[in-house]
């Protein structure tokens, strides 16, 4: 994922007296498949300038580091703002009007239940009521934090354990081909459950 996320950035660079496509998809990179046809490509079209090109590297270096692309793998949402705007949709639906101060109070209660979990809006309402949080919204917003990582984590083990089960039917029909057992009639069936 590393040589991708820099791909993109060496594509963008390329120029026609330095072209870097070495990291470049066939299916995705316009120089590689002009090259493929024996056709002429003209990076001035597409390329960036080099100055917008190293203003931003900081970017890329932030989209290629591990931590980050430890998010999207195994599970991870690629298109998180699908996912925010569920969050934020549900504080405060477009099919009702509201104030741009209550959207801007909705968006920011959105973020921090998104990135830090249902615990983190406490402090924003103490705030709002001028005073603490009671007991029971505290409790409520545990709770909440608590099935939502119960949740995920019952999502991630139902998707490993659909995996697993595919890829052990498809070891099993494996065995079953290197034997030289093609046909499912061939296989021993004295006992079927419920065949009598």
């Amino acid at each position: 994922m590393i040589r991708s996320v820099w791909a993109i950035w060496k594509h963008k660079a390329s120029s026609n007296e330095d072209p870097h496509h070495e990291w470049c998809s066939i299916k995705c990179c316009g120089y590689l498949k002009s090259l493929e046809k024996g056709e002429e490509y003209d990076h001035n079209k597409h390329s960036l300038p080099l100055g917008i090109m190293k203003a931003s590297r900081p970017v890329f270096d932030a989209l290629a580091h591990p931590d980050t692309l430890k998010k999207v793998i195994n599970g991870g949402s690629q298109n998180s703002n699908e996912s925010f705007h569920a969050v934020l949709w549900s504080l405060a639906p477009k099919n009702r009007y509201t104030t741009g101060v209550v959207i801007d109070l909705c968006a920011a209660i959105a973020v921090l239940s998104y990135n830090e979990g249902d615990q983190s809006i406490l402090p924003v309402i103490a705030e709002l009521t001028g005073g603490g949080c009671g007991f029971y919204t505290k409790v409520a917003m545990r709770r909440l934090d608590e099935r939502r990582v119960y949740s995920e984590l019952k999502r991630k083990q139902a998707e490993e354990k659909t995996k697993l089960t595919k890829e052990t039917l498809d070891s099993e029909q494996g065995d079953r081909m290197s034997l030289g057992v093609n046909d499912d009639n061939s296989l021993d069936d004295s006992y079927i459950p419920g065949a009598y």
